[in-house]
């Protein structure tokens, strides 16, 4: 669950990152048009890339947390079932090497 909530903020996080590349790229093309409805649509794009570049660095702190505390609880839980940890790693190693050694017989 919790490598889906980050794999899903990381995702989010970068789609936030093109949409403010591509709102930072429209300010260069208008430049430095004088008109005052130009003018006005440039205020609001900046005032949007703002808060995009805010929320994005909120939502990176939120991943990083989330991170953390995934390592965190993963960590509790070894060092409270060491032996589960271990025969869980010896029956996943046993697996994997059962199927690479079928995948190479054929």
């Amino acid at each position: 669950m919790m490598e889906n909530t980050a794999a899903s903020s990381a995702a989010l996080a970068e789609e936030l990152r093109n949409v403010v590349r591509q709102a930072e790229a429209l300010l260069q093309a208008i430049g430095t048009d004088k008109d005052a409805a130009v003018e006005a649509l440039r205020a609001r794009v900046y005032t949007a890339v703002d808060t995009a570049k805010g929320r994005l660095a909120d939502i990176e702190q939120q991943a990083q947390l989330a991170t953390q505390r995934a390592s965190i609880a993963a960590e509790a839980y070894v060092r409270e079932r060491p032996w589960t940890v271990v025969a869980g790693a010896l029956a996943f190693g046993l697996i994997l090497g059962s199927l690479f050694t079928r995948s190479l017989r054929q």
